[in-house]
C-alpha cells in the first residue's frame, strides 16, 4: 500500500478529487485530499491568506511535517499537485524531500533551482486572463468555458475565490536547491486540451521532469475529464517510485 497525497488548483478544494480517489483506494492505496488555506471546506476566508503563498500553502506544510521520517521508499508519499498547486509542492519538496518518492504535476507550475525567475515572466503572461477573473471574485462562467469540459455544474457550485500573490514575491518564497528540492523525482503530467497547453510544454523544456506523459482526451480539469486514465498513470508511478 502506498500513500498518496492529493492537492487541489486555484479555487477548488480536496473534493474535486473525489473520482481518482475512488479508483486510488479500489487498488488498495491509502489517500490524502487536503484543502489548502480558505479553499473547499477551510473555514478561512480569502483575506486571511495575505497575499503570502506560504500562507495558502499551510496545511500541505502541516501535514508533511506530520509524517513519521520515511524508514522504507515504500514508506514515502507520491506527492500530486494540479494547476496553481505547483508551487506548494516544491515548496514541500524544498522542506521534506526524504518523505516523498516521487512529485506529479499535473498542468501545473514547475518550479525548479534554476527557473523560477524565468518562471515569473512567462506565468505572467500565461495567467493574465486567469488571475483577471480570480481577483473580480472570479466569473466562474468565464473561468468555467476555458478550463472545464465535465461537471462543469459541480464547479460552479463548490468553487471559492482564490488568493493572488505578487509573482516576484511568490519567487522569493519558492526558492529551491538540488541539494534537497532536486533529489525527488518529479513527472510532468501534461493535459493535451488544455487551452493553454504550450506553457507545459515550455515548462518540460526549461525544467526537465524524470518523465513526463500526455493524458489523451484531458482539459485542464483532467480529474474530472479523464479520471481513469490519471489514476493508471499514478498507479504506475506507485510502482515505479519504491
Amino acid at each position: 500500500m502506498r500513500h498518496f497525497v492529493l492537492v487541489h488548483g486555484a479555487c477548488h478544494g480536496a473534493w474535486c478529487w473525489y473520482k481518482v480517489i475512488a479508483e486510488l483506494k479500489q487498488a488498495g492505496h491509502k489517500v490524502t485530499a487536503l484543502d489548502l488555506t480558505a479553499c473547499g471546506i477551510d473555514r478561512r476566508q480569502v483575506e486571511d491568506v495575505h497575499g503570502s503563498v506560504v500562507e495558502y500553502s499551510e496545511p500541505l506544510l502541516t501535514f508533511m511535517a506530520s509524517l513519521p521520517a520515511a524508514g522504507s521508499d515504500d514508506e514515502k508519499v507520491i506527492l500530486v499537485g494540479h494547476s496553481m498547486a505547483g508551487s506548494s509542492l516544491c515548496m514541500a519538496m524544498e522542506r521534506f524531500p526524504e518523505k516523498i518518492s516521487v512529485a506529479a504535476f499535473l498542468a501545473a507550475g514547475m518550479l525548479g533551482p534554476d527557473l523560477t525567475s524565468q518562471m515569473v515572466d512567462e506565468k505572467v503572461k500565461f495567467s493574465t486572463l486567469y488571475s483577471r477573473n480570480l481577483t473580480e471574485s472570479i466569473s466562474m462562467l468565464t473561468c468555467a468555458s476555458i478550463y472545464y469540459t465535465q461537471d462543469l455544474e459541480l464547479g460552479i457550485t463548490l468553487v471559492r475565490p482564490c488568493p493572488i500573490w505578487d509573482a516576484e514575491e511568490a519567487a522569493r518564497d519558492t526558492v529551491l536547491t538540488n541539494d534537497r528540492y532536486g533529489t525527488v523525482a518529479r513527472a510532468y503530467v501534461v493535459c493535451d486540451e488544455e487551452k493553454d497547453g504550450a506553457f507545459q510544454w515550455w515548462l518540460i523544456e526549461n525544467n526537465p521532469p524524470d518523465e513526463h506523459v500526455v493524458i489523451p482526451g484531458s482539459d485542464h480539469m483532467v480529474m474530472f475529464s479523464q479520471p481513469s486514465l490519471l489514476s493508471e498513470y499514478l498507479l504506475q508511478l506507485a510502482a515505479k517510485y519504491i
